[in-house]
C-alpha cells in the first residue's frame, strides 16, 4: 500500500518513475530537492547530446535581439506571401505558403519548443520542477494569435523558468511586460485617448482592455476580490504605452524587446482598487507600483493558493491545504520556492484522500516515463512526413501545445478532461504507441517495464488487473498498454 501511495505521489507532482526503478524512501524530500536550481532545457537525446537528425539551423531562440528579428521576419514573410498571391496560381501559392510560412513558423517553431519541453520533462532530472513550470506557463498563458507571434511564445515560456527561483512579484512583472504577452493580448496597440499620439493622430490605435482585464482576473486578485469595470479601465490606462520594440528604421540602435512609449501613455493619474497611481517624473513607475500592489494583495495569495491546489491536488481541494499554501505565500512575501514546497507538502498530506485526473500532456508524459519510452521524434518538415509528431498527438488528445484556445489557459479541473471521446482518444494513442514500439523493435523492453510498473501501481482490487494479466500472459503489448495506462489507478493520481 505504501509503495502505491509513493508512486501515486510521484505521478501527482511529476510524471511518475519507470517500472523497475526504486521509489524514494522519503518522497517529499525527493520532490523538494528538485526545486533548488533551474534545469537546462534543449532538444537533447537521453544522454545529453543534441539530436543528430535535426536540421543544422534548428535551435531554440533565446537572445532577445534574435527573438525580435525572427518575429519581424515572420511578419514580413507573411505580408510578402499575400503579394505573391497576385502572380501565382492557387496550387503554386499554396506550395509557396507551405514552404515559407507553414513549415518554418506554424509547424517547426512549435515542434522544436514542444520537443524541448517534453524531452526535458523526461530526461532533465527534475520532473517536479517541470510540473511547476507547466503550471506557470499555463497561468501566464500566451498562445499563437493574430499578430504572427509564433516565434515569441517559446522564448517567453522559457524565460519564466529562472523566475521560479524568485518572488511572484518579479515573475508577474516579467510576464506582463514581456513582448510576447504584450503582443498576444494586443497591449502593443493600447494607446491612451489623451496621449500625444492620439491627440496628434499619429496612430489609429486606441484603448485595448485585454491585458488590463487579465492582469486582474487571471494573474492576480481574480473576480472574487470584487473589482469593478472602473478598476479594469484604470489598469488599462496604466498599461497604455507598454509596447514591443522591434528592429525597424525608426528605432535603430535601441534595445529590442519591451519599451515604454511615453507618447502613447495616458497622462495624469489613474485609480485602481481605490488607490491613485501617479508618477510625474517616471510615468512607467505607475505600472511598477500597480504590479507590486497586486502581487502582494491578499486576494492574489488566496487565488493562487486555490489554483495551485486544484492543479496538483483535487478539483475541490481540502480547505486546510489551500490555507497552508496561502499562508506560505503571505508569510514569504510571495517567494515561489517556499510556495512550491508548501504545495508539495500538501500533496503528500492529502494523497490518501484526494485524487486528480491527469491532463492529456501530463498523462502522455506519464506513459512515456513509466514505460521507459522515447518521446516521438518525427520532424514535421511537410504534411506528408509519416510518423508520430508530438504536438499533433497532443492535439489528438485535446491539448495541442501551445495552441491554447483561450487566455485563461488549458483546463486544470479533472472534470474538464473526462468524457467518452477524450478517453477513446487516449486508447487510440496507446495503440499507436504500442505499434510504433513494435515496429522499432523495442516492444520487449517496453513490455517488461510496463509489467514491472503494473505490479507496483495496480491495486489488487483494480478492475484493470485481470485484463492486464491476460495481456501479460499473451505478450500483447497493445492490450497491456491499454489495460494499464487507461486504468483508474493511472488515469487518477
Amino acid at each position: 500500500m505504501q509503495q502505491q501511495l509513493i508512486s501515486k505521489f510521484t505521478r501527482r507532482v511529476a510524471f511518475g518513475l519507470p517500472g523497475g526503478q526504486s521509489l524514494p524512501e522519503d518522497p517529499v524530500a525527493w520532490a523538494m530537492s528538485q526545486l533548488r536550481s533551474v534545469p537546462p532545457i534543449d532538444i537533447l537525446e537521453r544522454d545529453g547530446t543534441r539530436r543528430a537528425d535535426l536540421p543544422a539551423d534548428m535551435k531554440l531562440l533565446s537572445d532577445m535581439d534574435e527573438v525580435m528579428h525572427a518575429f519581424v521576419d515572420h511578419q514580413r514573410i507573411e505580408k510578402e506571401s499575400f503579394e505573391k498571391a497576385k502572380s501565382l496560381s492557387p496550387r503554386e501559392y499554396e506550395a509557396y505558403r507551405e514552404r515559407t510560412v507553414g513549415t518554418p513558423y506554424w509547424r517547426l517553431e512549435h515542434w522544436k519548443e514542444v520537443q524541448a519541453r517534453e524531452t526535458t520533462a523526461l530526461f532533465g532530472g527534475a520532473p517536479v520542477f517541470e510540473r511547476f513550470w507547466h503550471f506557470w506557463t499555463n497561468h501566464f498563458m500566451v498562445a499563437p494569435g493574430n499578430q504572427n507571434n509564433d516565434t515569441l511564445i517559446g522564448p517567453y515560456q522559457r524565460a519564466l523558468r529562472p523566475l521560479m527561483m524568485g518572488s511572484y512579484r518579479e515573475m508577474l512583472w516579467q510576464a506582463v511586460t514581456h513582448p510576447s504577452m504584450l503582443v498576444y493580448l494586443d497591449n502593443n496597440r493600447n494607446t491612451g485617448p489623451r496621449s500625444k499620439a492620439a491627440r496628434e493622430k499619429w496612430t489609429t490605435d486606441s484603448i485595448n482592455e485585454n491585458l488590463g482585464r487579465e492582469l486582474l482576473e487571471l494573474f492576480t486578485i481574480s473576480p472574487s476580490a470584487g473589482y469593478t469595470q472602473q478598476d479594469v479601465e484604470g489598469t488599462t490606462l496604466i498599461l497604455t504605452g507598454w509596447r514591443d520594440m522591434k528592429p525597424d528604421k525608426w528605432h535603430k540602435g535601441q534595445r529590442l524587446g519591451t519599451y515604454f512609449d511615453f507618447d502613447r501613455h495616458e497622462p495624469g493619474s489613474q485609480t485602481v482598487l481605490g488607490k491613485k497611481y501617479t508618477a510625474f517624473f517616471k510615468p512607467s513607475a505607475k505600472l511598477e507600483d500597480l504590479v507590486t500592489d497586486l502581487a502582494n494583495h491578499p486576494a492574489t495569495a488566496r487565488h493562487l493558493a486555490h489554483k495551485l491546489c486544484v492543479y496538483f491536488i483535487d478539483d475541490d481541494p481540502p480547505a486546510e491545504a489551500v490555507a497552508k499554501v496561502e499562508a506560505a505565500f503571505i508569510n514569504s512575501k510571495g517567494d515561489l520556492p517556499t510556495v512550491h514546497q508548501a504545495v508539495i507538502a500538501a500533496c503528500w498530506e492529502t494523497i490518501e484522500t484526494t485524487r486528480k485526473f491527469a491532463s492529456p500532456e501530463t498523462w502522455f508524459l506519464q506513459v512515456l516515463t513509466l514505460a521507459g519510452a522515447e518521446p516521438p521524434r518525427t520532424i514535421p518538415l511537410t504534411r506528408e512526413v509519416r510518423g508520430i509528431k508530438t504536438p499533433y498527438l497532443l492535439g489528438d488528445l485535446g491539448q495541442e501545445i501551445p495552441r491554447c484556445p483561450q487566455p485563461n489557459g488549458w483546463p486544470i479541473r479533472s472534470i474538464d478532461w473526462i468524457s467518452k471521446e477524450m478517453l477513446d482518444r487516449r486508447l487510440r494513442v496507446l495503440s499507436v504507441i504500442g505499434g510504433e514500439e513494435r515496429r522499432a523493435g523495442r516492444s520487449l523492453d517496453m513490455r517488461v517495464k510496463v509489467s514491472m510498473a503494473a505490479r507496483r501501481d495496480l491495486s489488487p482490487e483494480s478492475p484493470a488487473l485481470p485484463l492486464f494479466k491476460q495481456a501479460d500472459m499473451f505478450n500483447d503489448l497493445r492490450l497491456g498498454l491499454v489495460a494499464f495506462f487507461a486504468s483508474p489507478d493511472i488515469l487518477w493520481s
